[in-house]
This record gives C-alpha cells, structure tokens and sequence, in this order.
C-alpha cells in the first residue's frame, strides 16, 4: 500500500496495484493526477478508480491532519469545503465542481476526513496555454461570463471563493466549473478561522485587502488599513482572471490603457475590477451590467 508520512502526506507506491484504500467496504484505487503528486499543502489530491468499473474515474481529496490530532484550521477548512459543496449540490448549483461523497477514511490506523468529487479533464491554465490563448474576443467573453456566473452562484449561497485563480477553474467535458474551495468564507459566521496575518490566496493574485491583511492586520503598528477580505475581493480577483484570460498575463502596479492589447472598453471594465479601494469596484449585479453593452457588440 501507499506510504503515509509523518505530515499526512499519501506517497503512492511505484506499483500501481499496491494503491488500494477502503471506502464504505468497497475497494478502491488510488492514482496521481497527471501523472504527478499534488501540490497542496493541506490535503492529498489523487484519481479514484474503480477497479470493477462501475462508474467513471473520480477525484478523492484527503486531508492531511487527522482527527486524532484534534480540532485544527486545516480540519476546520476541510469542512468547510464539504458544508460548501454539498449546499451547491442541494442547491442545484452548476457552475461549482460536484461532490459525490465525503466522510472518514482509515490509513494506517489514523483516521482522515475526505471528498470525492468529479474529476475534471484540466484546469484554466492548461486549457488556454494548450489553444496558444488563440481565442476570438467573443470566445474569452464567454468563457469569462461562465466563470463570472458561477461566482455568482456561489455568492448567493453567502459564500466567498477567496482563492479564485485559473487553477481552480476546471473544465469537465465542455463546462468550466469552480474548484477548490478550500479557502472559503461563509458571510454569516460568528467565528473566523483564519489566522492574523495569514495569507489566504496564492501570490500575484491577493486583493489588496488580502496583501493588507497579511502585512499589517493586528500587528500593532500604528496603522491598518483595509484588511476585510469579502465579495469585492473575489471580484478584484476575477478582473485579474479576466485580465490574465485575455492576454496571458497579470495586471500588476498603476494600470494604464496601455498595458492591455485589446478594446478600450473591455479594459474599462476590467479597470474598474482591479481598482485597489474596494468601494470602488463593482459588485455583481454592476458588473453584470457593465458586461450587457460588451456582450451585445461582440455578438456573446
């Protein structure tokens, strides 16, 4: 079987035979995505397949602190993803990757909370590099309404993404979907996990207000300004997708006309996506609404 490190960590044996693990007395096998381990610091990510082939290949994310160790912020997060997947399933909600099942699983007489959810064909990034980013302005239009939709979606569950880049877009057939919610925040909770000056989100795609966050919250140092990471930080976070979907690149520093190779109106938008003051960004339905002129003249 698979080894299981002293930090949670699932190494697979070279046999692919040897990677078994039990779930609700079925037997099933474990494979690395693409062919390479997961890069996560919280959770082991790997295929789930059924050897008898009753249904199709599967993702199972494994988290890597176990109950035994007691309550934690990986564990708390953990489930938060689970109450936040199965709230979009419940709900009907198509944009959001799709939870199969989730519950305890024993390795090596540790015990270890997991999700299998839908296995994705490839993420954003891959998608785009693979197509050389040779897409019409109507296409990437689309593509940035799809995505644009399904935050929406998850907005109206009180649910913030926090972690929105083009890793966690993921294409499954000819729908993109969101994935990897595992550094979301529920509006309405009476506790906050997070730690002081915690970075929430990967470098070169924080909001200000999570940079602000990171550098200076609680710190004592005379002077904090907006830390407060909520919606408009996922929509700062979607103009830098949007930017990055476009041209393939990031928008970094004082923006200017310049800096972007297209239509002078589809910057404006995205201008106003990426302005540093909160207040000064749209929320979603002004968003949707800056969107209806572009989508008319590119004929989306």
């Amino acid at each position: 079987m698979s080894k299981l490190k002293y930090d949670g960590t699932i190494e697979l044996d070279r046999d692919f035979n040897n990677n078994y693990i039990q779930i609700d007395d079925g037997d099933f096998m474990l494979d690395y995505l693409n062919g390479r381990p997961s890069k996560g610091s919280s959770a082991n990510v790997f295929a789930l397949i059924d050897p008898d082939e009753e249904f199709t290949e599967r993702v199972i994310k494994i988290c890597k602190s176990s109950l035994e160790g007691g309550r934690n912020r990986r564990i708390d997060r953990f489930n938060r993803e689970i109450k936040a997947l199965k709230l979009a399933k419940n709900n009907s909600i198509s944009g959001i990757i799709e939870l199969i099942a989730s519950g305890i699983l024993e390795l090596e007489g540790r015990f270890f909370p997991y999700i299998v959810m839908e296995k994705a064909d490839e993420d954003l990034g891959s998608y785009l590099e693979s197509n050389h980013f040779n897409f019409t302005i109507s296409q990437k239009l689309t593509l940035c309404i799809t995505i644009l939709n399904a935050i929406k979606q998850l907005h109206s569950l009180k649910i913030y993404h926090r972690d929105i880049k083009q890793d966690n877009i993921l294409r499954v057939g000819k729908e993109f979907k969101i994935g990897d919610l595992g550094l979301i925040k529920f509006q309405n909770e009476d506790f906050d996990i997070d730690n002081r000056n915690e970075k929430i989100g990967p470098f070169g795609w924080h909001s200000p207000e999570a940079t602000n966050k990171m550098l200076t919250f609680k710190k004592r140092i005379g002077y904090e300004y907006d830390c407060d990471i909520n919606y408009k930080s996922d929509i700062f976070q979607l103009g830098k997708l949007f930017w990055y979907i476009f041209q393939g690149n990031l928008p970094i520093g004082q923006l200017q006309k310049d800096d972007y190779r297209f239509e002078a109106d589809i910057y404006e938008v995205f201008h106003l996506m990426l302005q540093y003051d909160k207040k000064r960004r749209p929320d979603l339905e002004q968003l949707e609404g800056l969107f209806k002129p572009l989508l008319l003249k590119y004929a989306v």
